[in-house]
């Protein structure tokens, strides 16, 4: 190996150590009391080290949210993977999905969404990435549920009431800790769904042995 993929893996380990304790610190104390000493301590890197690769804060948080987000796209992703070959069927993908929109990764996501509102900085680099974010899944969904019975606006609309009711299931779970009631929610979104004809497409539909 040359000096220069030394160099460059290591250049690539730092930050993945650096985005990695921003969304720790990001979930510990929030955005606003998240400063770039708290990330550095958390990363076990210096405060100059930290600089090097993002010069400020705004940078900082706009490379731990892409990072987060492209994770989740490739969660998001490697779950369809599973319903197209039977591991997984629309019932299990939705229960995911629950999950997932009530976990760290979502309460991060969270964090930026609130802050936006009010801080333009935290906004212009968010929205690219949640444009990116959104437009990733609806190509996941749209290969996923992908029949003649529904053009693709109709499917983008389904994917994004599936998105805004699992959002404000995962905010709801802050302060309301009810599986039993999230439950029949998932139950009744379902049949939904699948009253409206929206389940895994005849390529994908098998059931798990």
């Amino acid at each position: 190996m040359t000096k220069r993929q030394n160099q460059e893996e290591r250049s690539h380990q730092t930050q993945t150590r650096v985005t990695q304790a921003t969304i720790e610190c990001i979930l510990a104390k929030g955005i606003r009391a998240t400063s770039t000493v708290d990330v550095a301590r958390q990363a076990g890197v210096s405060r100059g080290a930290l600089v090097h690769h993002y010069p400020s804060k705004t940078l900082l948080m706009q490379a731990a949210l892409e990072d987060l987000l492209n994770r989740e796209v490739e969660s998001v992703r490697e779950m369809a993977i599973g319903v197209s070959e039977g591991r997984m069927n629309f019932d299990s993908l939705l229960k995911a999905l629950h999950e997932h929109f009530k976990g760290d990764m979502y309460m991060v996501t969270l964090e930026f969404l609130t802050n936006a509102r009010t801080d333009p900085d935290i906004m212009s680099a968010l929205v690219p990435l949640a444009a990116r974010f959104n437009d990733s899944l609806e190509k996941i969904w749209e290969q996923l549920v992908s029949s003649s019975e529904h053009t693709s606006h109709q499917n983008r609309v389904a994917l994004n009431a599936t998105l805004c009711m699992m959002r404000g299931m995962g905010a709801q779970s802050i302060w309301r800790d009810d599986p039993e009631l999230y439950r029949d929610m998932l139950v009744f979104w379902k049949e939904t769904l699948l009253k409206l004809g929206f389940s895994a497409s005849d390529s994908t539909r098998s059931e798990p042995a």
